[in-house]
């Protein structure tokens, strides 16, 4: 089924959790078919974010950490040696 398709509402708490006025509060996900929104649980204040954007958000930090990887093979092969 298609997002665009969906009735009910979509929303995911996850176990990753964000320090908010001096308490540990899960992140919450709450999916649209345009966007997606991210806001603490219990809390009102949503983060809104194109589909777009989280897609160039994960593949900047992919391409980071395969760059990283790489250079941490590069030092490990030099040092064996």
């Amino acid at each position: 089924m298609r997002l665009a398709q969906r009735k009910s509402r979509l929303s995911f708490i996850t176990n990753s959790t964000a320090r908010y006025r001096g308490k540990d509060r899960e992140i919450v996900i709450e999916v649209y078919p345009d966007y997606a929104a991210v806001r603490l649980l219990g809390t009102r204040t949503r983060y809104e974010a194109s589909w777009r954007a989280i897609h160039d958000l994960a593949a900047e930090i992919y391409a980071r950490r395969e760059k990283e990887r790489r250079s941490a093979e590069r030092k490990a092969h030099a040092r064996n040696k």
